[in-house]
């Protein structure tokens, strides 16, 4: 068998899941359509129908997160909107694909690819793409045994159907990937065919029956896919694909209303797909009320109270299910007022609870009726299950915080997004699958196990302790994720990632996202038994400063200010997260080494490995003080001092800083510690600063007097 082997180089690559907006989550390698499309722009023409197939393979030297521009057309106002998002991008990106086509079709793409017909892109057009090698490969068929298992040199797809002749060794299963293949007719864009496909991770070993290149390079041909072979398997079950965070959420909801009904939830489940019986589905809509009224006694506390509040106004479905869904299904057939089925019960009150429950059941399943009606002549494929007739456009009541109405306010995401009845009533289910807080909700989501997502989100919704806040329960979840490295490849710890959602209006939101890097994931493994147990009350806090990427030397600040700065500081009010840490700092009795534990963690998230600098400048800066209070005419100049450093500090002016402690040496009439220097440098100015400052600013204590110091502050601050 003969191959076209392709090389290919781009500087940054995002690629990232078409319904992943706001919430950003990209695929580890470009997707079959992407390479596909980039193949016909070489060639200079469209694609009229041909097949052939590709395998995919690349590796990048790191993933990064920055900030880029996404247009939005308003058609009510008529004006083009531009939307500033973050999201990750793979740095210096390499790509090895084989291609296999009919003899003609492999010389066109060849002669294409060797002398483009325009400038090639990937992700967006930012940067080119360097073509440097095209080349004709033999292939051929080899089986390995598990004892001459090959590793692999790059991170790969590996399609579903291959994936049964081989296996990995000892690495894990491989993340499954819905991927967009070729078009499903030349005449309508967008509309894919799907490819489901295993990552498997640079290193994997694999054996079985496998094809290599004549330079023995695996090669993983995606075979082009049937819908009558979906359909087939389809039959009795109704499937989801948990293929992005939001269908992820639904699915989530969807197997909390099952396993109130005492479901066995995990057989309905094989990695990223939930599979319900038909049998099942028929009932789901009853299931679901079912979960929104499990418990009877808040229930009926709850209609009590609303007929106390608005008398004969009173109208229990709003109460009960309008109260549910209204921020996530504005507008919908289950929230909008103008519906006889939602009308007709204002005024509805018994002391008779399941009489009031009838009425409301009717209700609700007469708005599932309506959900049902509303239907569009359609040809495409649903775009969340790739499988079924599209009977509806995705719009604002589909789901409120992300989507816009069709009418007024074109989505930044493909527009406009086909959806078949099935996942259109699924996505009902995210308000059950997020976790509600005050006002925000907020969603866990692992992007290759759905289970484990769904595992995560009941550890969310867990009250424990500490963690009665949001980020206090983000933090659980955290420890748990960390847990999981053993069993996850680095690709999943880095793109497990939060989804907060803010309701700013009756239907207007914002969403929010952030995810555990690498070195975020290094430090809390390394260093978080050594918080400060004085500084417990600022838990919180501490956790907002790392989630959200903010520098820990600005928290640091803040805490320092308070202590070396009390008097200024003691009419401070407001409940702001400065505010907490600034008070924080005026509770604190003294300073101890233990506050370098801010500065090693922040150095391990900026990836400097110099962290002898932060003991050697604390223990500089405590020698300082101890020459100080030798003399009580030094001693007074040591406060002073400390307010110099604490301002040059502020304004990161390493000159100031320098020539106060060039000044406090020639003062006790020593010499400058030669490593001072250091603090010259960008990269080492903060830490070494900082710890000095510490240093100076500390007080000897017995390990005891210090335990018990600390425990009275835990219990004051």
């Amino acid at each position: 068998m003969e191959c076209l082997r392709v090389k290919l180089y781009t500087p940054t690559g995002i690629f990232k899941n078409p319904l992943s907006i706001k919430g950003i989550e990209i695929y580890p390698l470009p997707p079959y359509s992407t390479i596909i499309g980039l193949i016909y722009r070489a060639m200079g023409r469209k694609w009229n129908g041909e097949y052939f197939q590709i395998s995919i393979q690349g590796d990048y030297q790191a993933i990064y997160r920055d900030y880029v521009w996404f247009k939005k057309h308003n058609f009510k106002d008529k004006e083009l909107g531009r939307l500033p998002l973050q999201v990750p991008i793979l740095y210096n990106l390499w790509l090895l694909i084989h291609i296999k086509a009919s003899e003609e079709l492999l010389n066109e793409i060849e002669s294409g690819l060797k002398k483009p017909k325009e400038l090639l892109f990937l992700s967006g057009g930012e940067y080119p793409v360097k073509v440097e090698e095209v080349k004709r490969v033999k292939c051929l068929e080899k089986f390995f045994s598990e004892e001459d298992s090959i590793k692999l040199n790059y991170h790969a797809y590996v399609p579903k159907e291959f994936k049964e002749k081989i296996s990995p060794s000892g690495t894990g299963e491989g993340i499954l990937f819905s991927l967009s293949y070729f078009y499903k007719n030349s005449q309508k864009s967008k509309n894919y065919s799907w490819i489901d496909a295993y990552y498997f991770q640079k290193g994997t070993e694999i054996y079985g029956s496998l094809i290599l290149d004549e330079d023995n390079n695996p090669v993983f041909l995606a075979e082009p896919t049937t819908e009558e072979l979906k359909k087939s398997e389809g039959e009795e079950y109704v499937r989801f694909y948990a293929g992005n965070w939001l269908m992820a959420s639904a699915c989530v909801g969807t197997l909390k209303v099952l396993e109130n009904a005492v479901e066995d939830i995990e057989k309905y489940v094989e990695e990223r797909t939930l599979k319900i019986p038909k049998s099942l589905w028929e009932k789901l809509p009853e299931l679901y009320l079912d979960y929104f009224l499990k418990d009877k006694e808040s229930v009926k506390r709850s209609l009590e109270d609303s007929y106390k509040q608005k008398g004969n106004d009173i109208n229990p479905y709003n109460t009960l299910i309008y109260s549910r869904l209204r921020d996530f299904h504005s507008n919908s057939p289950f929230t909008n007022q103008s519906h006889e089925y939602i009308k007709r019960l204002k005024g509805v009150y018994s002391e008779n609870l399941e009489e009031v429950l009838g009425k409301v059941k009717e209700s609700f399943l007469e708005a599932y009726r309506k959900l049902l009606a509303t239907i569009k002549d359609l040809s495409s494929i649903c775009f969340f299950c790739h499988e079924r007739q599209a009977k509806n456009y995705v719009d604002a009541t589909t789901f409120t915080p992300l989507f816009a109405s069709l009418e007024t306010v074109r989505n930044f995401i493909w527009d406009p997004i086909p959806i078949c009845k099935e996942c259109e009533f699924l996505l009902y289910f995210a308000s059950a699958g997020f976790y509600r807080s005050a006002g925000k909700y907020l969603f866990v989501y692992v992007p290759d196990d759905l289970l484990e997502t769904y595992r995560l989100n009941l550890i969310l919704s867990t009250e424990k302790e500490i963690e009665q806040e949001k980020l206090g329960r983000v933090w659980s979840v955290v420890r748990y994720v960390l847990d999981l490295e053993k069993q996850k490849s680095s690709w999943v710890l880095q793109n497990i990632y939060f989804v907060e959602i803010e309701m700013v209006g009756d239907a207007t939101a914002n969403i929010y996202s952030f995810h555990i890097s690498p070195n975020l994931a290094k430090a809390i493994r390394e260093l978080i038994d050594n918080y400060p147990k004085n500084l417990q009350d600022i838990f919180s806090e501490f956790l907002f400063y790392i989630y959200t990427g903010r520098s820990l030397y600005e928290f640091l600040f803040l805490l320092l200010s308070g202590f070396i700065r009390k008097d200024s500081y003691k009419n401070l009010q407001g409940g702001t997260i400065e505010s907490k840490i600034v008070q924080a700092g005026r509770n604190m009795k003294y300073i101890s080494q233990n506050l370098l534990f801010f500065i090693n963690f922040q150095e391990v998230l900026n990836m400097n490995t110099q962290k002898d600098y932060t003991n050697w400048a604390f223990w500089a800066g405590r020698e300082l003080k101890k020459l100080y209070k030798e003399s009580e005419n030094t001693q007074k100049k040591l406060e002073p001092l400390t307010y110099r450093l604490l301002e040059a500090i502020r304004r990161k002016d390493k000159e100031y800083f320098i020539h106060n402690l060039i000044r406090a040496y020639l003062e006790v009439e020593k010499e400058i510690p030669y490593l001072f220097k250091e603090a010259l440098d960008d990269k080492n100015f903060s830490m070494i600063a900082y710890a000095f400052l510490i240093g100076l600013n500390s007080e000897e204590k017995s390990k005891e007097g210090q335990a018990n110091d600390e425990g009275e502050n835990s219990e004051s601050a």
